[in-house]
């Protein structure tokens, strides 16, 4: 039997789910016993030959000072030596920590030891990957990211598109007849709260409802939730949480595996740094079998995550400060989203329908079918003003996030005067 296909049976046993919706790729995936693995075990050691990284001889870092004089304050052996393929360890429990904090749940909660990924887009392309190919009803919002798109066409998976909105409020129903009209022997849904590009979190009741449609789908079914955005809920009576926890606290092992995808980009505003997690509920040697298969993605992918950001994440993360600072820039971003809010809702021209957002950094504004939303986005940078044009919807998007408040009013009267234009 080889490597991978003992992790196959350990995930058998202890998820069957997760063993059954493994593409052909994530059946054959195991951590390679090769040069970063052996060097692992010889982390550590007196003399340590393994690895082809510079030291000073003894196992630090040795950077030109001009690099070094770059990261002060930073762990230098973080910084500056090669990551381990799953991440910096301390980083990974602190990340942990820091998710089930904010589920106000404890440490025993279900979820794994996060797995570092290059960003959050490798940690979707991972789980797309490992649990996706042309036998995987793929399912994705109508209202979407389109990397999405892009990291499933890469695998050679067809997306099939689930309606969003229905009456003003998220369409449970829709959902519930898309998955239901699967017809391939596995499923893969893609949740996304807050939305981009929407800005909608759904709230608690219909993610009750959602949570209930999900745990009785009757085929094996992976869902990626993708939290990009959580914490950034502006109205109450909304989810704040991740749905990952309702999942992973009721789905039967034998139908239902979900796994978790976030990061430092948005949730502690590090665009730049590339730190993203993937997670999920496994523990014990099913764990380290789904570990030793994100790792082995990840090493012929990007290869080990960047140092230098895990210790800064790491630092940030440690800071006594950090949940009073993002809280500062949080009430920023609700004062630019209510401002943007009050704004539409004066809108008086019929050819603006904003659509339903309540947090996140995103609203969609829809136009009519005979005013193409590419044409607007050119005619408003003529009046210099920059919006994103939503095709596929015939919608414009606004991210009120990189606006100031006092322009927003601005912002929306110059788009209703370019569409009083047409």
């Amino acid at each position: 039997m080889t490597e991978a296909e003992q992790l196959n049976h350990v995930l058998r046993a202890a998820w069957p789910a997760a063993a059954r919706c493994l593409s052909p790729l994530g059946r054959r995936a195991a951590f390679p016993r090769g040069i970063p693995f052996q060097s692992e075990q010889a982390r550590g050691t007196t003399i340590n030959a393994s690895i082809g990284q510079v030291t000073d001889g003894h196992g630090g870092p040795m950077p030109p000072d001009a690099l070094r004089a770059s990261a002060p304050g930073l762990d230098d052996a973080q910084a500056f030596l090669y990551s381990p393929m799953a991440g910096h360890a301390p980083l990974r429990h602190a990340w942990r920590a820091r998710q089930t904090a904010m589920a106000s749940l404890d440490d025993g909660a279900p979820m794994s030891l996060p797995v570092v990924t290059h960003g959050l887009t490798q940690g979707v392309s991972i789980a797309a990957t490992l649990f996706a190919d042309p036998n995987t009803d793929v399912f994705v919002p109508s209202l979407r990211w389109e990397n999405y798109d892009l990291v499933f066409d890469h695998i050679g998976a067809e997306v099939q598109p689930y309606p969003f909105y229905r009456d003003g409020a998220l369409d449970v129903g829709g959902i519930a007849d898309v998955l239901a009209r699967g017809t391939r022997p596995k499923a893969f849904l893609v949740l996304n709260f807050p939305s981009n590009p929407s800005g909608y979190t759904p709230t608690i009741r219909e993610v009750e409802q959602l949570t209930e449609v999900l745990l009785a789908h009757p085929r094996p079914l992976v869902v990626l939730v993708d939290d990009a955005y959580q914490g950034m809920v502006w109205e109450p009576g909304l989810m704040a949480r991740s749905m990952y926890w309702e999942l992973a606290r009721s789905a039967d092992p034998a139908r239902l595996l979900p796994l978790k995808a976030d990061g430092a980009t948005k949730e502690l505003l590090f665009f730049p740094g590339r730190v993203g997690f993937v997670s999920h509920p496994l523990r014990g040697a099913a764990e380290a079998a789904m570990t030793s298969k994100i790792m082995c993605i990840g090493r012929a992918t990007v290869g080990s995550p960047p140092g230098p950001s895990q210790a800064m994440t790491l630092s940030a993360l440690r800071s006594p400060h950090l949940g009073d600072e993002i809280a500062a820039r949080h009430a920023l971003l609700a004062d630019r989203y209510r401002a943007l809010r009050d704004a539409l809702a004066d809108v008086r021209s019929d050819r603006l329908r904003p659509l339903p957002f309540n947090s996140g950094c995103f609203a969609l504004v829809e136009l009519p079918p005979e005013i193409p939303a590419e044409a607007v986005r050119q005619r408003l940078l003529t009046e210099s003003v920059g919006v994103v044009a939503m095709p596929g919807t015939n919608a414009i998007r606004l991210a009120h996030c990189s606006v100031d408040a006092a322009s927003i009013p601005e912002l929306v009267a110059k788009i209703e005067l370019v569409v009083q234009g047409f």
